[in-house]
């Protein structure tokens, strides 16, 4: 049991000081938003159920097992000459748990509540890692689309000017189709884009309240504070899997302390009272019953010493598994920053090439295929653009809920 405690206390104190941590990070989705929608959730609310049946079932581990019995006899004596003798014995009697087992049903119940409590918070991590990709899903799919609407705009001022050199003879009427064409490209990709923002939008409003709310371009990603070791030791600290573990090897650990003290069967003791020989005999007194322990008892210790084991194991295969996690998560946001800045700065070069390549072909410096691959350069780069912002604002993002520094409940 005070093992539990101190993982609970542990949790409590390092979550409070990584919320009090700063951490740079853009205001993607409203914290106070988040927090509501988190705590509406019904993924949430059902696990909050489930940590409420953990605290009844721990409460009935805690209470005794054992109840009072009543006992009641009634009989008539014959004696073969004069009246008989009405006959009763009245007594009531209870199993008692010896003080090791309740020292172990104690830590058991417990346990029992740590991990439950753990699991409550893995269940709203797990909502608030759904909740930010479908409103990434959803902006990115506004971004997209936005992007290809001022692409083809552009496009169809760039049919414009060839329309105007055709008609003035400087450009071949087979220019005016290839730009046509483009434009029916162009308006397709975008139609494609709209339908994939319905799509997303359609996905976030059916899992989160959506009234009132309108998409906002995404915002800039800003580098990762800190290193890894700084990371890793944070996201240890108040990792809710490797708490869950910890609470389950705890628990394996009482079970098999309350199946040593369970080879020792527990003592039944009672009180009588009767009245024999017409009443004229009066009878109180107590008894005592052991039961004779057999190799099942034995048995059920093998088993849950194994069940140690398997626990302890679990608890090292949690935290090799959270130290990897936590390495990957660092190393994706930092890579996926350094490939947004990588893209940002291709994009912002091939969108200055499309505007010399566009002035060009007006000014009949170029044809009109220099040009359209030109838009089609910054189209792709823009994309890609967009793709890697995305990307460095999840990671960073994911990487902050790993270490509880944003949406916690207060």
């Amino acid at each position: 049991m005070h093992r539990s405690l101190l993982i609970a206390n542990l949790l409590w104190m390092t979550a409070s000081a990584a919320q009090e941590t700063p951490m740079d990070l853009p205001e993607l989705v409203p914290s106070a938003l988040a927090v509501q929608w988190l705590a509406q959730d019904p993924t949430v609310q059902g696990a909050e159920g489930e940590y409420a049946a953990a605290k009844a079932e721990a409460a009935q581990v805690e209470a005794s097992p054992y109840e009072w019995t009543t006992t009641a006899t009634y009989q008539q004596r014959n004696y073969g000459h004069g009246s008989n003798s009405d006959e009763w014995n009245v007594g009531i009697e209870r199993q008692v748990r010896l003080p090791k087992k309740l020292t172990a049903d104690r830590a058991i119940a417990a346990a029992t509540i740590a991990a439950a409590k753990a699991r409550l918070s893995l269940a709203r991590r797990q909502a608030a890692q759904d909740l930010l990709n479908l409103w990434l899903d959803w902006f990115q799919a506004v971004a997209m689309k936005n992007l290809l609407l001022q692409q083809q705009a552009l496009v169809e001022e760039s049919l414009v000017v060839v329309a105007k050199r055709v008609h003035s003879g400087d450009a071949a009427g087979l220019e005016q189709r290839l730009a046509e064409a483009e434009v029916t490209e162009i308006q397709r990709t975008a139609s494609t884009a709209a339908t994939l923002e319905a799509i997303a939008w359609e996905k976030f409003s059916a899992r989160f309240p959506t009234a009132g709310l309108q998409p906002r371009a995404l915002p800039l990603p800003r580098p990762v504070m800190f290193d890894a070791a700084w990371w890793l030791e944070h996201i240890s600290a108040v990792s809710d899997q490797l708490v869950a573990a910890e609470a389950d090897q705890t628990k394996a650990e009482a079970s098999a302390e309350r199946a040593k003290a369970d080879r020792t069967p527990d003592p039944t003791f009672g009180v009588f009272t009767g009245s024999e020989a017409h009443g004229d005999e009066m009878l109180v007194g107590g008894t005592v019953s052991f039961p004779f322990p057999g190799e099942r008892r034995t048995q059920q210790l093998h088993q849950q010493l194994a069940q140690v084991d398997v626990a302890r194991a679990r608890v090292e295969s949690t935290r090799r598994e959270l130290i990897s996690r936590a390495r990957v998560a660092f190393a994706g946001a930092t890579g996926d920053y350094t490939r947004w800045r990588l893209a940002q700065s291709a994009t912002e070069a091939m969108n200055d090439n499309a505007r010399i390549a566009q002035k060009a072909y007006t000014l009949g410096e170029q044809d009109l295929q220099t040009l359209l691959m030109a838009r089609r350069q910054s189209l792709i780069t823009a994309e890609a653009e967009q793709q890697s912002r995305a990307d460095a604002l999840r990671t960073a993002y994911l990487l902050a809920l790993d270490a509880k520094m944003l949406w916690l409940d207060p």
